[in-house]
């Protein structure tokens, strides 16, 4: 494999691997958010009855 080669399979997985993970990222904060508002939501109701 020449140095240019090996550099695109770098990038290319490199860029993959950064999409991946900060996709998993979204997903755990995005999870968090809907638990806090549902708490609060739950928490709302209570006060209201």
């Amino acid at each position: 494999m020449t140095e240019v080669q090996n550099f695109m399979l770098v990038v290319c997985f490199g860029s993959t691997m950064g999409f991946l993970i900060a996709s998993v990222g979204m997903m755990v904060a995005d999870g968090i958010h809907r638990l806090k508002e549902k708490r609060r939501k739950k928490k709302e109701q209570k006060k209201e009855e």
